[in-house]
Formats: structure tokens, sequence, C-alpha cells
């Protein structure tokens, strides 16, 4: 009730009192934006012929599919967008420091294709996680080409995925050939039914068959 007092208690040099002030100031208000705010800095860069665009003195990797020479960064606290159009066709980490790396393999996969010999000493191997990187090097640092079909997957999946199927190879010491990530990549769960359990089971009754006979004999 004080608040309804002190608001409708005539002001100094105004000529209305507060809740008259509020209403004239309703009509001029605008409704609050709808889309949520992101605080980032949009900027054009150039992508080399490695497929990689350098902002602040480091490097990031895009696709080697992409054509275009040049690229939007949409710039984030902790992350880069690279943007084509409203699309984005890569994101990495946001890197500290100078001439670091952010490179994902699933980038080059093209580029392997044509050239797999590339692949042992790339950077980008180096880069990969553990479990994919020690694959390579056991089973296939020999004969790269037979890589690029389990190359084919992770870009069908993720880096992380693959990973994941390789854990599970390992620990069940499974060859990893592609047939065999692949199913674990694509592995679902299956339904399992839990069973009844009935103390004492079912009594059965032996059956009447004359009553067979009856119906025969209408």
């Amino acid at each position: 009730m004080r608040l309804v007092e002190i608001n409708t208690h005539p002001v100094y040099r105004r000529p209305n009192v507060p809740v008259q002030g509020l209403d004239q100031e309703r009509d001029q208000m605008h409704l609050m934006p709808m889309l949520e705010y992101e605080n980032y800095e949009l900027k054009r860069a150039t992508i080399s012929r490695y497929s990689l665009v350098k902002f602040d003195g480091n490097f990031y990797s895009v696709p080697d599919t992409y054509r275009p020479r040049h690229i939007t960064l949409k710039i984030l606290v902790d992350r880069i967008e690279f943007l084509d159009g409203n699309g984005i066709i890569a994101s990495h980490r946001r890197l500290t420091g100078k001439q670091r790396y952010s490179l994902d393999i699933t980038h080059y996969i093209k580029t392997f294709h044509r050239k797999p010999g590339a692949l042992p000493n790339s950077r980008v191997l180096a880069q990969v996680d553990e479990l994919i990187r020690d694959m390579f090097n056991c089973y296939y640092q020999d004969d790269p080409k037979k890589n690029l079909p389990i190359l084919d997957l992770m870009r069908e999946t993720s880096p992380e995925a693959l990973s994941a199927a390789l854990a599970i190879l390992n620990e069940q010491n499974i060859h990893p050939t592609c047939d065999s990530i692949r199913f674990f990549l694509h592995k679902t769960d299956v339904l399992m039914v839990e069973p009844f359990d009935f103390k004492g089971g079912f009594a059965v009754l032996e059956p009447d068959l004359a009553a067979f006979d009856r119906i025969m004999e209408g």
C-alpha cells in the first residue's frame, strides 16, 4: 500500500504522477528481441592451399572439399566458426598463443585419397586421438591405402565415435579392420526381455484324446 501511495503522489516539477508517466512510457516501449544475444566478431579470411585459415597467429583447418578461397570467421570467446553464408562448414576451439594448429583429420580425407603416402608423416595424424594413431601405426603404416576406408567411416560418423569403437575392439583383442570397426560403429543395443521366473513351474494336464474321436464321429 505504501508503494501505491508513493506512485500516485504528485512529484515536484512533473505534470503527472509516477503511474501516469509509466503508462505514457509503455506506449513507447518495444518488444525484447527473441534471438539469444551472442558476443562475437565477424572477419573475412583467406584459405591456403593446405586448407588452412590463419587467425591471430594460429592455423585452423577447413574441409578440403571447400572451393572458395575466402571465408567468413565468426569469432567467439572460446571458439571460431567458419561460415559459408549462414551455414557452418567447420568449428574449432579457439587457440591461445602463436603458431599453433587445430586440425580435423576428416577435413583432409579427400587429400589422403589422392595422396595416401602423405598420411604417415602428416601433422593432422599427430593430433588425432591416441587410439586412432596407434591403430594406424600398428596396422596400416606400411600400406596407408588400406586405411582409407576407415577414414571414410570416420567422416560418416566422427573421430570420437571411431575412438570408442577402437576401445571396444582393443578390449576384445579384435583386429581393427574396416568391417569390424563398422560393426561397432553402427551397433545398437539389443532389447533384452526379462525372463519370467515362476517357482514350481506349471501343472500340465494330460490331454483327453478321446475328445477328438467324438468330434470326428459327429
